[in-house]
This record gives structure tokens, sequence and C-alpha cells, in this order.
């Protein structure tokens, strides 16, 4: 008789990141629209741009939201756990010697456990019990509470840093906000991190005030605009 597959929980640090990628996204699409779609003769205007890239992160988001409260957790790689624990019960041992099955049914070579009787023993699977399961690692070895902390860090992060705008400017803070996220809350080297937000900042300066011609808020020490 085939045991039904169970259905597992909502993935509540999922449902809250989809939820606010849905709330920026559809944020900055109705932002976008108060700087207009296209100009005069049909020239694409300053926030036609925006108001697509927006548009497709809400609808994305969105839809991963509603997948999510339904029950549904995103496929992951399994985390480095169980792959290490995988591949140790798929390698032989050693030698020929591991293809030899004893009479309880283990391997001779390999590394399996026998019970007073001869029998297998039967090794506890991934489950409730004391520290996460394979299951609850991830690909970068972070555990569920590792994850759920990190995420409520950067939440805060953005919060302060929606605060520090009318003080350092949109690019400022973003630049802030990238610094802390990449050495801070994602343990990178100091170096690499200044210099991948610099460029970051960058980018967006070149692509909405260069190219946009889209004003941006300055602050009052006056960075970016």
């Amino acid at each position: 008789m085939t045991t039904p597959p169970t259905r597992r929980g909502i993935a509540v640090e999922q449902a809250v990141v989809h939820g606010l990628l849905a709330a920026l996204g559809l944020g900055a699409f109705v932002m976008a629209l108060d700087y207009g779609l296209f100009l005069e003769e049909s020239r694409v205007g300053p926030g036609l741009v925006p108001a697509v890239v927006g548009g497709l992160i809400a609808l994305i988001a969105g839809w991963e939201l509603v997948t999510t409260l339904r029950g549904h957790r995103t496929p992951h790689d399994r985390g480095l756990a169980e792959v290490v624990a995988a591949t140790a019960v798929d390698a032989p041992s050693g030698g020929a010697s591991s293809e030899r099955a004893t009479p309880g049914g283990v391997p001779a070579g390999g590394s399996g456990s026998m019970s007073p009787d001869g029998g297998p023993v039967q090794m506890p699977g991934p489950g409730p019990g004391p520290g996460p399961g394979p299951d609850d690692v991830d690909i970068f070895g972070r555990t569920p509470e590792e994850r759920s902390r990190q995420l409520w860090t950067v939440s805060a992060a953005l919060v302060v840093a929606a605060l520090l705008v009318p003080l350092l400017g949109l690019l400022g803070s973003l630049l802030v906000l990238s610094v802390f996220i990449s050495a801070v809350v994602e343990k990178r080297g100091w170096l690499p991190s200044l210099v991948v937000s610099f460029l970051a900042v960058a980018a967006v300066y070149g692509v909405f005030v260069g190219f946009l011609g889209v004003p941006l808020p300055t602050g009052l020490i006056g960075i970016g605009g």
C-alpha cells in the first residue's frame, strides 16, 4: 500500500520575502507611472523601463507568494548535508570486499551496523530531533534559524535605509544598504563589498539619471540627483 505524499507546511520565510518583493515591485510600477511611459512622437518616457521592471517583479513575486501560501515550498538542491549523506551511502567503502553481503544483508566492507540478532540496524532518517535535518540546510549550509535571522536583519536594514533617504539621498542609502548586506549579513570581505556596492550604485545612477533622465532624491547631503 502506497503512502500518500505528505503535504509540507507553508514556508514562512519564503512567503515574507515574496510578499516584500511583490510590494516593492508594485510600488515601483505605480511610481513609474507618474514619470510618464511615453513622450511626444511615441518616444520612450523615463517611466517605461521602471514600470516594466516593477510590473514583472510584482507579477512573479505575487505568483510565488500564492504558490507558497498554498503550502508548496520552492524546490532546492537538498543541501550540503544531504548531498554528503547520499554520497556516503552510495559510495563503496573500499575494494571488491565492499560488494560482499553478510548474512544480515549489510556489505562486508560497508559502514552499516549489525543488531544483536544479526539484522541490520535501521539508521534514523531526517526528521524531528535535536538539530536541523538535511532538508532544512540549504546549499550554503544555513539552518532555518540562520535563514530566518538573516531575513529579519535584511528587512530591518531596508527600513533603516528608507529612513536614511532624506539624509543621504537614494543613492547614498542604497550604497549603505548594499555594503551592510554584503559585508555584515553575507559575511563577504569589506573590500569586495565596497567595490561591488559602488559599481551597483554607479549603474543605477547611469541608468536612471544619465540615460532616462529621472531625478533621484538627493537628501540633505546632495548625493546623486
